[in-house]
């Protein structure tokens, strides 16, 4: 149905879309192998991509920004697109190439790792700790910083309240996307329960929420790294300090 004209060819179409991102994966879709078909004819072109997911919430916005990359081609008068779904295979190589290894570990707990975390404390509730992180957060990332925001106050997440986000993380594979808001990308308990919901946690099931946030989420190229805590020296601040060894700790405190 399609033929080959003078004119746009597939590899200069190919070229444009290694300019268009993946909103949470902030890599190029090329690059992430989602680009499935090219295909054009005279001025259309035609360009069949692969969501991570069914029912992707961003998927307009995948669709807008390869319409536009495309449009600035010279000769192109329209662009069509067509999104289909990763298979599960299709997505465990995604997995794979995000986190290389025999075991796909998140390179947040490698001692390698460039990432900078810094672990906000404090000796009791109420000194304004998730301000101060969500404040810390959104400067980072204003002077152009890539920032994240790991809500570990699992007894009192108030970080989707203070960034004004809400909704479920993206999940491929067992990997977690964090959401994003005034360019920190967070991760909160607070996505994953139910809106009032009492969470009663203790020790294990502690370790394993903390484990979750740090090595099950995908930070990807996440410069800074704020882990807000609850408040006091409980399961999950002793959780942190042996799962993060090197991590740098801020204290806030009020005059008393």
């Amino acid at each position: 149905m399609f033929a080959h004209k003078v004119g746009v060819t597939k590899e200069q179409v190919l070229e444009a879309l290694r300019g268009v991102m993946d909103p949470e994966l902030h890599r190029s879709i090329v690059e992430l192998n989602m680009v499935k078909e090219i295909a054009i004819q005279d001025g259309s072109v035609r360009v069949d991509a692969l969501l991570t997911i069914s029912g992707c919430p961003l998927r307009e916005t995948i669709i807008d920004s390869i319409k536009a990359k495309v449009k600035e081609l010279p000769g192109v008068a329209r662009v069509d697109v067509n999104l289909g779904v990763m298979t599960q295979e299709q997505r465990q190589a995604l997995v794979g190439q995000l986190r290389p290894g025999p075991q796909k570990q998140s390179p947040l707990l490698s001692p390698t790792s460039t990432t900078r975390v810094i672990v906000v404390a404090s000796g009791k509730g109420g000194v304004g700790k998730s301000t101060v992180t969500t404040n810390l957060a959104i400067a980072l990332a204003r002077r152009g910083r890539i920032a994240g925001i790991a809500d570990a106050d699992v007894y009192g997440f108030s970080i989707p309240h203070m960034l004004g986000v809400q909704g479920k993380p993206t999940i491929i594979d067992q990997m977690i996307i964090p959401l994003e808001r005034e360019g920190v990308r967070v991760i909160s308990m607070g996505f994953m329960v139910d809106e009032n919901e009492a969470v009663i946690w203790r020790g294990p099931m502690l370790h394993k929420a903390v484990t979750t946030f740090l090595g099950e989420v995908y930070w990807g190229d996440t410069q800074e790294l704020l882990i807000d805590l609850p408040p006091g020296t409980g399961d999950v601040s002793l959780s942190i300090a042996q799962t993060l060894p090197r991590a740098e700790m801020l204290i806030v405190t009020t005059p008393q």
